[in-house]
């Protein structure tokens, strides 16, 4: 009896070389791989805003399309969407940059803890989503690109432009800064 032979599905890097030759149905795939985990890093960025990470998911795959000619063949993909993505984010927090002095800012942690001393075990995860979002926006990117997803400190560095041993420096200096606060 004949085996079938299945083909295995193209690598990120073949479609994404096929969409800079302008084979733009191969980003159809793209999409359909990275959408979910590209939503996951944008919504916990967005301190879990659903309708912005959705808006800015929609934007990074825009920009994929339209500096598809800046992709190297070879390069990994992941690392390139994802560096992608942050300039999307970087982009959208410029413009929507808080205004909040330091006092909202405590209020926000005290309501937290009263909060979080409130709650049952269920609600712990929530006390840590606030002390996340308390986090100043380039901690708490590295910290969900490294436990969120599952980027290693080789390729955050990659993305951040510094070494891996800095990268790993930076991670520990924010989960040092997100225990200070989560449990303050």
């Amino acid at each position: 009896m004949p085996v079938a032979v299945v083909d295995a599905p193209p690598s990120d890097e073949a479609l994404m070389a096929r969409v800079r030759a302008d084979e733009l149905d191969c980003l159809t795939a793209l999409f359909e791989r990275y959408q979910g985990p590209l939503f996951g890093f944008l919504a916990r960025l967005a301190n879990g805003d659903r309708d912005v990470a959705q808006d800015l998911t929609q934007n990074v795959f825009v920009r994929v399309l339209r500096y598809r000619a800046s992709y190297q063949p070879g390069q990994p993909f992941r690392a390139w969407v994802y560096q992608m993505a942050r300039h999307v984010w970087a982009d959208h927090y410029q413009r929507q940059r808080p205004t909040d002095d330091l006092e909202d800012v405590e209020k926000t942690a005290s309501h937290g803890r009263a909060a979080h001393a409130q709650r049952a075990a269920a609600d712990e995860h929530q006390a840590l989503h606030e002390a996340l979002a308390l986090l100043p926006a380039p901690q708490r990117e590295v910290l969900v690109l490294h436990r969120f997803q599952g980027f290693d400190y080789a390729e955050i560095g990659e993305q951040l432009g510094c070494t891996a041993g800095a990268a790993r420096v930076k991670a520990h200096r924010a989960l040092d800064a997100l225990r200070r606060i989560y449990l303050s």
